[in-house]
C-alpha cells in the first residue's frame, strides 16, 4: 500500500516528472530512493533524443498511462506471483496485461528489496529498472526508446494474450558416448536473424544465467535485444532464479513490440513492429522461446575438456527436449553462435554440440551465423561429411574427446595448430572404404541433407 501510495504522489508533480513544462534548474524528484524516473536521466533523453512533440506526449500522455497501469496491480495481481525456483520444474502463466503492469511498476523501481545483492533474491536478476537512468550512456537511451515503445503501446490498447515460463530441469542426461543417434538435418545461412526467419522453430536466447542478462544496464547482445524488442521476456526477470547447469527456461506467447537495428554499440530502436505470428488454443502468440546459458570461458582450450563440453551438451538437450512429445512433431531449432561472443565459445565446436543436442533431441536445426560467411560453409561442409558417413551422435562425442586428449591436452600455445574440423576430418577419414560400405549396410539408414545459402 505504502507503495501504491509513492505512486499516486508521483502522478501529482505535475511540474516535475509528468510535463513537459519543467525547469532545468528543478531538483530530480525522488520518493524514498524508490520510485520515479529521475528527472537528469529523463531530461537528458528528452533533450537530446526526442522532438518536442514527442516529449510533451511522453510527459503529458504516456507516463501517466504508465502510472495508472502500475497502479492496476492490485486489480490484475490478485495473488502473490510464485518464484520459479531452481531444482523445480514449473510453469507460470500471466496475461499480457498483467505483464505490462508489472513491467510498469518495474520502470518506477516499485518492487522491493530487489536492488541488493544481500537480499533473500541475491540469486534472482535484477527487475526494477533504475540503472536504466544512471547517466546518460546512447546505449541506455536507445533501450529507453526501445522500452517506451512498448509501453506507448500498451497503455494505448491493452494486450489481451496469455504468456507462459516454464522452467525445466534435466533430471538425467543421455549417455553420449553410447549414442547410437544420426544427426538431423541442418539449414544454416549468413543471413537473417532467428527472430526475423525462426518462425514456428524453438528460438534459442543466448541467455546468462540471470535471464535476460544487462538488459536494465548496459548489455546489448542478442539476448538483451531479445528481451527488448520482445519486453514480455523481462519480467521473467521478476520470479526466475539464477539457471543451474541442468536447466532452463521456456517461454511461450511473447510479442514483438519493436523494430532495430545494430548490435552492441551501433544498436538503435528504428519503429514499431506489429506481430502477426498467430495465437495457439491458449491465445499465446505462436513464438517459443528457450534461454540457454552457456559457460563462459578465460582461455580458449579449456572449453574443449571433455566435461566443459559435456556439460554444453546437457545443458543443449535439456532446452531441446520435451517429455512425452513425439519427435516428429517437434519444430526445428532456430539458433546460432551460442555463448560464442563474451564468454569466449568457439563457434565451430558450438556448432558441433547443438547439432548433437538437437539430434539426440529429436529436432532438426536452422542456424545463423550473423554474417560470417566462411562459418557457414565450414559447418554445412562437417556436416554433410558426417551424415554422408553416418556418423553417430556417439561417434562423435568420441572424436570431440580425442581431439580434447591427443590435440588441446598437450598444446603449449593459447590455440592449437591442429582445427577441431580438420582432426575430425583426418579420423573419420581415415576409416577404410570396407568399413564405411559396412557400417551403411549395417544401419540401413539414408543420408541427411543439409542445404547452406
Amino acid at each position: 500500500r505504502g507503495l501504491l501510495q509513492k505512486l499516486k504522489l508521483v502522478n501529482k508533480f505535475e511540474n516535475g516528472i509528468y510535463t513537459s513544462q519543467f525547469s532545468r534548474n528543478k531538483e530530480d524528484v525522488l520518493l524514498n530512493n524508490t520510485v520515479c524516473v529521475p528527472l537528469s536521466s529523463s531530461r537528458f533523453f528528452l533533450l537530446q533524443y526526442l522532438e518536442r512533440c514527442e516529449a510533451q506526449h511522453l510527459f503529458k500522455a504516456v507516463l501517466p498511462d504508465m502510472v495508472t497501469l502500475a497502479l492496476s496491480a492490485p486489480r490484475l495481481c490478485t495473488m502473490p506471483i510464485p518464484l520459479l525456483k531452481s531444482r523445480m520444474n514449473h510453469s507460470l502463466t500471466l496475461s499480457q496485461e498483467q505483464i505490462a503492469c508489472l513491467l510498469a511498476n518495474a520502470f518506477f523501481c516499485t518492487f522491493p528489496r530487489r536492488n541488493s545483492r544481500k537480499s533473500e533474491y541475491s540469486n534472482y536478476p535484477e527487475i526494477n529498472f533504475y540503472r536504466l537512468f544512471e547517466g546518460s550512456s546512447p546505449r541506455k537511451i536507445e533501450k529507453l526508446r526501445t522500452l517506451l515503445c512498448y509501453f506507448r503501446r500498451v497503455t494505448r490498447s491493452r494486450p489481451r494474450g496469455l504468456v507462459t515460463f516454464t522452467r525445466q530441469s534435466l533430471s538425467s542426461s543421455p549417455n553420449w558416448e553410447s549414442s547410437q543417434t544420426q544427426l538431423t538435418r541442418l539449414h544454416i545461412t549468413c543471413e537473417g536473424t532467428i527472430e526475423d526467419d525462426g518462425y514456428g522453430m524453438l528460438q534459442v536466447d543466448f541467455a546468462n544465467r540471470l535471464v535476460g542478462g544487462g538488459v536494465t544496464g548496459l548489455g546489448l547482445v542478442q539476448e538483451e535485444i531479445r528481451f527488448l524488442i520482445n519486453p514480455e521476456l523481462i519480467v521473467s526477470r521478476l520470479f526466475t532464479e539464477a539457471l543451474e547447469y541442468n536447466e532452463c527456461l521456456i517461454i511461450t506467447g511473447t510479442e514483438q513490440f519493436s523494430k532495430y537495428s545494430g548490435y552492441a554499440e551501433s544498436y538503435k530502436w528504428k519503429d514499431s513492429h506489429k506481430d502477426e505470428t498467430p495465437r495457439d488454443d491458449w491465445q499465446r502468440r505462436c513464438t517459443e522461446i528457450v534461454a540457454l546459458d552457456a559457460l563462459k570461458y578465460r582461455h580458449f582450450l579449456e572449453q574443449f575438456h571433455p566435461e566443459k563440453m559435456t556439460r554444453e551438451l546437457n545443458k543443449a538437450y535439456c532446452g531441446f527436449y520435451r517429455n512425452n512429445s513425439n519427435s516428429q512433431h517437434l519444430s526445428a531449432v532456430a539458433t546460432g553462435n551460442w555463448g560464442c561472443g563474451a564468454f569466449g565459445g568457439d563457434t565451430r565446436l558450438k556448432a558441433l554440440i547443438q547439432l548433437m543436442a538437437a539430434a539426440e533431441a529429436g529436432r532438426d536445426v536452422a542456424y545463423f551465423t550473423f554474417g560470417d560467411a566462411q562459418l557457414m560453409r565450414d559447418v554445412h561442409e562437417m556436416h554433410s561429411f558426417l551424415t554422408e558417413r553416418q556418423i553417430t551422435v556417439g561417434r562423435l562425442y568420441s572424436l570431440l574427446n580425442q581431439y580434447s586428449n591427443v590435440v588441446c591436452k598437450n598444446c603449449c600455445t593459447s590455440r592449437p595448430d591442429v582445427s577441431l574440423y580438420s582432426f575430425i576430418h583426418e579420423r573419420v577419414s581415415s576409416v577404410t572404404t570396407a568399413d564405411v560400405s559396412d557400417s551403411s549396410k549395417d544401419s540401413g539408414m539414408s543420408p541427411v541433407t543439409s542445404d547452406c545459402h
